[in-house]
């Protein structure tokens, strides 16, 4: 590579592998980097899914199925769904579906690739989504199964590029699945180096630590591009940002929100305002303060049932021990006393000597260091899903022999980052493209009368709906219900905002509510 390097960044090609050679073409890619849920699935996942609405997610959103496919299975999935979205219940799961879904030749492109049918066009070095099958995953990653070049970042696999003789090295590194911090000290089901469950793989502390371990045991024979790599995006996620900014990341790079537009800042662009230039740093610091607080309270819960099933693992108990300590090391900025902050640790406070003391406080200066750099310097990128299908929201009315013709004559188009590493050393980000918005007014049916027609309030109007990783249903708008939401928030913000004055208030805290969804294509 000494001319220098084209990377591409992609996320959520959910099987599409063919479409990683379009997009090498049309790019000119030295390599790509996906952020999860590649497609790793088969025949067999639909016989170990025990969720439904997994499958729902695979079939809703495949680019691999056919169009008459993934209509019918669809009508299959749920009786009643609006009228069940509507009154809160939970829509009732029809038995078929699974049945049809297994009667479909492939879920991806994934075999072709696995027979040598098919190869990719370049080094993919690719993250594991929380949509991929674990056992599927398992057989790559120990070997069982090869795919000639195809690369899994994982805790505990990095990888480095090299790509001029005198200009800098990219290192590749992250975790892939969903964090939750309730799940940090749960293996899940799965078995073997994966975490969580067959649906949703998740991030646990024994995979920080090792992830924390993995990087440190990296040789640097020279300057080098850190890139962080995660499904779960960073800018909303505190504990990846915190790991990212303690491994000397230089960019992140994300999926995770299902955005129409992808997202790109430093830790300034997304900071509140409130107090001027030099309450800055201190706002952004404020959020890692607040989740330091919450690892604490858990931790108190949990500490004694964690002591105790680390008992006789000698080994376990050292790397939770590590990750541990490198979030006890999260600053904290709030207006409580020392003696209120739990550590984080499995032995007691009380056994934290002097010198552990003088080390601490080193410590804890450097990551504020490296907190006030990073504000400034670490940048963050958030990917769109992968392909591109415009006027997606015109066709709901088509057959499907209609919408194939039109998906035939449309130009292939996908959702991408391209970024250019010179050979002296110039990472720049020179192409990016996205979804972005419809907002064409459908065409009304000749003798119909749309919604709004004769209201003359409404013409000239025009609505989009953006993607919720928090709505599972139909995207409507509902103005009345918009003014609520927004005097509710202006509402609890001004208190927060007023309490926070006081010195006493902590950030809100969003209710959770509703499955992990977006709205229909």
């Amino acid at each position: 590579m000494s001319g220098g390097l084209r990377l591409v960044a992609v996320s959520d090609i959910q099987g599409n592998w063919d479409a990683l050679d379009l997009i090498a073409g049309q790019h000119k890619a030295g390599a790509i980097i996906h952020t999860g849920n590649f497609g790793f699935w088969n025949s067999g996942t639909v016989g170990r899914a025990s969720d439904v609405g997994y499958l729902k997610q695979i079939v809703a959103f495949s680019d691999v199925l056919p169009q008459k496919t993934v209509l019918a299975l669809n009508n299959l999935s749920t009786i009643n769904g609006s009228a069940a979205h509507k009154s809160g219940d939970k829509p009732v799961e029809s038995p078929d579906f699974k049945d049809e879904l297994a009667k479909v030749e492939s879920l991806s492109h994934m075999d072709k690739y696995i027979s040598g049918e098919k190869t990719l066009p370049c080094p993919v070095y690719t993250i594991v989504g929380p949509l991929d099958d674990p056992v599927i995953v398992e057989e790559v990653m120990c070997g069982a199964v090869d795919i000639p070049n195809l690369h899994i970042v994982s805790h505990d696999q990095a990888y480095t590029l090299k790509v001029s003789e005198n200009g800098p090295d990219v290192q590749l590194y992250g975790l892939g699945g969903n964090l939750k911090v309730h799940s940090l000290f749960d293996n899940g089901s799965v078995d073997g180096r994966l975490c969580g469950k067959v649906g949703d793989l998740w991030i646990t502390l024994a995979q920080v630590a090792h992830l924390f371990l993995n990087h440190q045991s990296l040789q640097e024979n020279g300057p080098s591009i850190k890139i962080f790599m995660s499904h779960s995006p960073v800018i909303k996620t505190p504990l990846l940002e915190h790991l990212a900014i303690i491994t000397g990341a230089d960019f992140t790079i994300s999926q995770g929100l299902h955005f129409k537009y992808p997202v790109s800042g430093n830790g300034m662009s997304f900071v509140d305002s409130m107090g001027g230039s030099a309450g800055y740093i201190e706002n952004y610091r404020s959020k890692f303060s607040r989740l330091r607080m919450i690892l604490g309270e858990l931790w108190l819960v949990i500490k004694d049932d964690v002591n105790r099933i680390l008992a006789a693992d000698t080994e376990m108990r050292n790397l939770i021990e590590l990750g541990l300590s490198l979030f006890d090391k999260i600053p904290v900025t709030i207006g409580d006393s020392t003696e209120s902050i739990v550590k984080l640790t499995l032995g007691t406070a009380e056994e934290e000597n002097a010198d552990d003391m003088e080390v601490s406080k080193l410590s804890l200066k450097k990551i504020n260091d490296m907190y006030f750099s990073a504000y400034y310097n670490l940048w963050h990128f958030n990917l769109c899903d992968h392909m591109i299908n415009t006027g997606m929201p015109d066709r709901q009315d088509m057959d499907i022999e209609e919408m194939s013709d039109e998906r035939e004559e449309e130009p292939t188009e996908f959702n991408v980052m391209v970024f250019s590493l010179s050979p002296k050393g110039n990472f720049r980000l020179v192409h990016c493209n996205s979804q972005g918005f419809n907002f064409q007014v459908p065409k009304a049916t000749p003798g119909t009368e749309t919604e709004t027609s004769g209201n003359s309030s409404d013409e000239g109007t025009v609505r989009a709906q953006e993607y919720s990783p928090e709505y599972d249903g139909e995207a409507k708008t509902d103005r009345s219900d918009d003014i609520r939401r927004t005097k509710e928030l202006l509402n609890s913000t001004y208190k927060d905002y007023r309490a926070r004055g006081r010195g006493r208030g902590r950030g809100a805290r969003g209710a959770r509510g509703g499955k992990r969804g977006r709205p229909a294509r």
